[in-house]
């Protein structure tokens, strides 16, 4: 049975954590080798969870509650021959409040896998909370990291010896070849998982219509930077330096995905635009019309399609009415760039999310005379509130690599993610409660994200209706930042913008900060029929899992990959392993042909 409690839960040590959890360890691996689900299920608590990325079947799958997490083991690890269980090298257990975080290996039929592990005392004994599997490797086709990096230069003597930059500008070209996997977007998403399949030796080009990667976000206004902090912002194989700031500004951060490109050698084709593609369901390829920046037209043949562009698209401007006659000037929130511009002028702000908030605090700070239109309730909490309760992992201090937090990250299957959140959010509101109440009190509107679950709640649903603040708040709650609410514009007569109550507000500057349209909408007509089986990309399956979104989507060699920085490192790993294991045949194109294409 699993290691007695012999010690106060709050007295265990690190040697304690190991030797529990090496007991653990051991009675698991042999439950799972002798298939016996009543030895299993007494390491499990009755309420205990199990994810799994692709360290059994080659999708995303969980279960909830013992008796279905104890089923499902039993026949999963008997059918890919589930072994090799042993505690991680590379990371030691680890006790928080008095419960035990622990990592070990495996391996299953051609994969080599990691584990997840948080055990709690239960009836004088340690059991299962949560657990996660995952796979980190293919046995045959390790990655190009460590022990199996490339040589670079070969000493000795080579003839016709070729050099570096002239090796590498023949792989960007891709003149004489095809790359096996094509991307759209040169963002975190698409550069990462463009890194992980060129670790794996599978050809890839990226394309993107900017001029310079990064540029993206370059043209956002100036006082952007990243809301997420520094130790959570790392891609893969390449972390941010301990001399990096811990809010990184987008200029910078467009930089350091420019140089990301280039220190990992990643196929980027710049100036180019996606016109149209075609799936030939035969052959199992792809036929994808591009424009580069000379204005010729380059068709290209890859198996796999990998939609990376961000989860928004072009900009979403309302009509309004007279909006030609004002002479002042009027701009969208992607293309507005700073408020020194603007001092002494007026300004209307028109929505109340993240660039409605940063822009209407920019233009305060450089003296301008600033109104902020809300048109719907959004949902706000402090960024210390943020990093508080959704960043634990994440910290100066924190004991795990961002590779193992990552893991522990995504270890609760998603429904339980949203209890989880529900809780967070309610914990956030009591902690900020000055700031809303401030808020309130001016006429702002709040809500708490769908069904209360706040700003992951918000992205999974498709919303941008959320406010982390940095200080815009307190412009509001203060009467600094004037507050029109639960209005639209109804049509701007030269200078003056007439509201739907009638009201007027003489401006001479117009920020639409009104969102961005599906990227998926703008793509999709340009796929043909490969397009119709997909419903949505992001959001929830009916499974559970992300919809069509880092793993195989409902159309063969067409793939999703979307989020924010931390599931781009996560995610990106399966997507890429998926794509090498069909390169190399462990695994079909498409699963449901009968012929195995």
């Amino acid at each position: 049975m699993t290691e007695t409690l012999e010690i106060p839960t709050e007295a265990i040590t690190a040697r304690d954590a190991e030797d529990i959890f090496a007991g653990w360890l051991a009675e698991f691996a042999a439950a799972l080798r002798s298939g016996s689900t009543s030895d299993l299920a007494a390491l499990f608590l009755p309420e205990a969870t199990w994810r799994d990325f692709m360290a059994f079947p080659w999708d995303f799958h969980h279960t909830v509650g013992q008796a279905e997490t104890v089923g499902r083991l039993a026949e999963l690890a008997k059918a890919w021959d589930a072994a090799d269980f042993r505690p991680s090298r590379e990371q030691p257990p680890v006790v928080t409040d008095g419960a035990v975080n622990a990592f070990f290996d495996f391996t299953t039929t051609d994969r080599i896998d990691r584990g997840y592990v948080l055990l709690v005392p239960s009836a004088g004994r340690f059991v299962v909370s949560i657990l996660q599997t995952q796979v980190i490797g293919l046995q045959a086709h390790p990655e190009r990291v460590r022990h199996h990096r490339r040589d670079g230069k070969v000493y000795g003597i080579v003839p016709d010896r070729t050099r570096w930059s002239s090796d590498r500008e023949k792989e960007i070209a891709f003149e004489d070849s095809e790359p096996a996997v094509l991307v759209l977007g040169a963002g975190h998403n698409g550069l990462a998982i463009a890194a992980r399949l060129g670790a794996l030796d599978v050809p890839t080009l990226v394309i993107d219509r900017e001029e310079r990667v990064g540029d993206t976000w370059r043209r956002r206004y100036a006082s952007l930077a990243l809301h997420s902090t520094v130790f959570g912002d790392h891609l893969p194989y390449l972390s941010l330096p301990p001399s990096w700031p811990a809010h990184t500004p987008k200029d910078k951060f467009a930089d350091w995905l420019e140089s990301y490109a280039n220190l990992l050698d990643l196929n980027v084709w710049t100036s180019t635009t996606f016109l149209d593609g075609h799936f030939d369901t035969d052959a199992q390829r792809w036929t994808i019309r591009v424009r580069r920046g000379d204005g010729s037209i380059r068709e290209l043949h890859p198996r796999h399609f990998v939609v990376a562009g961000g989860l928004f698209g072009s900009p979403k401007i309302p009509a309004i009415r007279g909006i030609e006659t004002f002479p002042g000037m009027t701009a969208h929130s992607d293309e507005f760039q700073y408020g020194a511009d603007f001092r002494g002028k007026k300004a209307l702000v028109i929505g109340a999310g993240v660039s409605g908030h940063e822009i209407a605090h920019d233009l305060y700070e450089h003296g301008t005379d600033v109104t902020m239109l809300q048109r719907s309730a959004t949902y706000v909490v402090s960024y210390t509130s943020y990093h508080r309760y959704w960043s634990t992992l994440f910290t100066e201090d924190m004991p795990y690599t961002p590779d193992f937090a990552d893991q522990m990250t995504y270890a609760l299957p998603n429904e339980r993610v949203d209890e989880l959140n529900k809780k967070l959010v309610k914990l956030a509101a009591e902690a900020d409660r000055d700031l809303l109440d401030g808020l309130t009190s001016r006429g702002f509107k709040l809500e708490w994200g769908p069904d209360g679950t706040g700003i992951i709640g918000a992205h999974m649903s498709g919303r941008d209706a959320y406010q982390i603040n940095i200080g815009a708040s307190e412009l509001i709650a203060d009467g600094l930042v004037h507050l029109r609410q639960g209005v639209e514009v109804a049509e701007v007569r030269e200078r003056t913008v007439v509201f739907t109550d009638g009201s007027t507000l003489d401006v001479d500057l117009i920020v639409f900060a009104t969102g961005y349209h599906q990227f998926w909408g703008h793509i999709k007509p340009t796929l043909g029929p490969a397009a119709d089986r997909i419903d949505r990309a992001y959001g929830r399956a009916a499974d559970g899992e992300y919809a069509n979104t880092w793993r195989r989507s409902a159309q063969a060699g067409l793939w999703f990959g979307t989020g924010f920085i931390r599931m781009a490192r996560f995610y990106t790993r399966f997507t890429a392993l998926l794509i090498k294991a069909i390169e190399v045949g462990v695994e079909p194109m498409d699963p449901d042909r009968t012929d195995g294409g």
